[in-house]
Parts: C-alpha cells; sequence; structure tokens
C-alpha cells in the first residue's frame, strides 16, 4: 500500500470482515448498511435514499433493489445501461449520482456471464472524494485479476467476496466493511445485527452460530488465491483463447458437407477487460437450450450464469444488444487452475459435433 492509504488498528482490521452464509446475503447486507446508516438524513425529508447500479448485475443486487423501489417503496434506483461489449463507462456512472440524495452506488467488479470487467475503480475513487458509499461484488473476479483495495477496488467501502468461486465449500462468504465508513459524513449504525437478529456473533453485527471449519476453509482458499492469481489467470486466459479458436475453427470453415456458421464471442475482445476464465460465445443457427440437453452428461455448460433461472434470452445479453441469432445459440463456458488442454479440445470437439447436427437438420 502507498503511505496514502488508511491505517487502520488491528480490532479494525478484524471487524472490517463480517461473514455470511453467501454471496446473495452478503449483497443484501451492503444494501441494508447502505439504507439504515443514512436513515436519519431522509426521516425528515420529501425525497427518498438514491441508489446507482448498472443492468447487468448479479440478482442478488438487482431483485433486492428491485422490491426496494417498487414494492417496499423506500429509495429510487437508476440503472446505468451498459455498452454493447457488456462494460458500463465510469463516466455514465458518475453522471448517474444525485448530490444530496445517492447514498449508494454499486457495481459488480466482473460479470458473472460475460466476464466483463466494470470500471470499479474509477468509480470507487469518485465516491470516496464526495462522501458517497460504494459498494462492489467481487465475488465472480477474486482469484482471477487483482482485488487489491487500493489499486483495483479504489478503496471501496464494502466488497463481497465468495468462498467457493476461490476453492473454498459452498456457504461460506463474507461482506468486507471499510473500518469507519459507516459513521462518517453524517451516516451513523447500530450494532445489534442489521438483517438477522439473535446471538452476539460477528461482533454483535449478525446473529447466527458461525461456520467455523467453513471459515478456515476460506481463509486458507483466499491466502491461496493471492499467491498463486496470477499464475492461473495466465493458464486460464490461454485455455479460454484455445477453447474460442477451437470453436471457430470448427464451425466456420467448410467442413463435413458446407455446415459452416459464425461463433462469436460475447463482452470485450480485449483480454485486459474481461476474466481469463469465463468465455460467453454464440453460434448463430444453434438453439443452446437443445445443445445443452444433447451435451449434459459430456461437458459442463450452461446457457447463461447458473445464478439466473429464467427462462429465455439473458437479460445481460438483451442489455447488451446482442443480434437474437447469436443470443439464441449462446453458451456460457468457463476454464479452471486445473483444466487441461486436453479438456478444452475434447470440449470444443463435443460442442462443434452437436452443433453440426443442428445446423445440417436446419437445412434438411
Amino acid at each position: 500500500t502507498s503511505s496514502s492509504s488508511p491505517v487502520y488498528t488491528q480490532q479494525e482490521d478484524e471487524q472490517s470482515i463480517w461473514f455470511t452464509s453467501c454471496g446473495t446475503e452478503a449483497d443484501n447486507l451492503a444494501i441494508q448498511l447502505a439504507l439504515q446508516s443514512t436513515r436519519p438524513r431522509f426521516e425528515k425529508s420529501s425525497t427518498k435514499p438514491h441508489i446507482v447500479t448498472c443492468n447487468v448485475e448479479h440478482p442478488a443486487i438487482e431483485l433486492p433493489l428491485q422490491v426496494l423501489e417498487n414494492e417496499q417503496k423506500v429509495c429510487e434506483v437508476t440503472y446505468v445501461p451498459v455498452q454493447k461489449d457488456g462494460r458500463v463507462l465510469a463516466k455514465d456512472m458518475i453522471a448517474a449520482i444525485q448530490g444530496g440524495q445517492t447514498i449508494l452506488v454499486t457495481l459488480m467488479l466482473a460479470n458473472n456471464e460475460t466476464g466483463a470487467v466494470q470500471p470499479v475503480r474509477e468509480v470507487a475513487e469518485y465516491c470516496r472524494k464526495h462522501g458517497i458509499l460504494f459498494h462492489t461484488d467481487a465475488a465472480q473476479a477474486t482469484g482471477k485479476v487483482s482485488v487489491d483495495l487500493e489499486s483495483a477496488l479504489g478503496q471501496a467501502d464494502m466488497v463481497s467476496l465468495v468462498g467457493h468461486k476461490l476453492g473454498a465449500p459452498k456457504g461460506i462468504a463474507c461482506l468486507y466493511v471499510r473500518p469507519n465508513c459507516l459513521s462518517e459524513h453524517g451516516r451513523s449504525i447500530h450494532n445489534h445485527g442489521v438483517m438477522l437478529l439473535g446471538g452476539g456473533q460477528e461482533f454483535g453485527r449478525r446473529g447466527g452460530t458461525s461456520n467455523v471449519p467453513f471459515i478456515v476453509g476460506f481463509g486458507e482458499a483466499a491466502a491461496r488465491a493471492a499467491r498463486e492469481w496470477k499464475t492461473n489467470a495466465q493458464h486460464m486466459e490461454m485455455l479460454r483463447s484455445r477453447l474460442l479458436l477451437n470453436l471457430q475453427n470448427e464451425l466456420m470453415t467448410d467442413t463435413d458437407g458446407g455446415v459452416k456458421t459464425v461463433v462469436k464471442a460475447n463482452g470485450p475482445e480485449n483480454a485486459n477487460d474481461r476474466l481469463p476464465n469465463t468465455l460467453s460465445v454464440g453460434i448463430q443457427g444453434v438453439h443452446s437450450g437443445s445443445l445443452l440437453a444433447a451435451i449434459s452428461d459430456q461437458v459442463a455448460a450452461s446457457a447463461g450464469a447458473t445464478c439466473h433461472s429464467a427462462a429465455g434470452i439473458s437479460s445481460v445479453l438483451r442489455a447488451m444488444d446482442v443480434p437474437m441469432e447469436l443470443a439464441r445459440g449462446t453458451l456460457r463456458l468457463s476454464v479452471g487452475p486445473h483444466t487441461t488442454t486436453k479438456d478444452v479440445d475434447q470440449a470444443a470437439s463435443i460442442i462443434a459435433k452437436e452443433a453440426k447436427k443442428q445446423l445440417m437438420q436446419q437445412q434438411q
């Protein structure tokens, strides 16, 4: 860290981590902390608290905000649209902030479907300078790109992290809460639980027995990710590129009776603007649901993020204005630190074989 970085006591550092059961709880908690800590400001006001986010957030951010705004009517929300590559512009996020009314800006570090990395540092630094709480859901990005609080996250106030994304067991996550951020700029927060009221766990802030074995596993996985993420990222980027190239070579050349189609990755082209492990790829003329049903016992893939259960075209692809003929045939594929070139080559071959089968049936 630089000399300008804030210095916290050991106790403040220890209490900055709030363990939760999952990333969804951590995201919901961040929103509730922002609302509760700024409540006195709006008690005698005709205006409502305002929150800024983008239109491709994880459902753990999107759905709570929709309920808070449309059903409970306790806040107003601005959803800033992304560009065609799935990234939102920092200047657009900043322009959506309403002086004196905006209490929170929440922007995911990387999209869980396309891997698009968002301009978190720039937006976080602006919010910090203007006394606005900033939260980022870093669940998908941790272990693949830097999550350094200063150089990558702009000293964000709150950060959601998820254990199983790093190799820890499912069922453990946390919310990093920057020391003192909930008591600055007129904010205040009680210390007897925010969403889960009960025992005095988590320094009185979240009731419920702590899952100590999973917390230990989370800590070990995080330590390992901190040591290995750069090496792992290079390995995964190589495999992701190989997977895309294999699919394009198999399906975009005149082979097998003239079967030929368009294969295009959704999201940023620049490797610096996307995660190294995630490939969202559209295959023109193919129906992803039918293709996945045929290969589900051979290749682990999905038509979108597994967290999105709604049928039809992904809301993320719609937000990016991906052409329907590619969106309908989009697959979401991921590689990991232990994935091999043999795995990638086999997966591409299986996917291409089934895609060709569909395309040839359409020609008959």
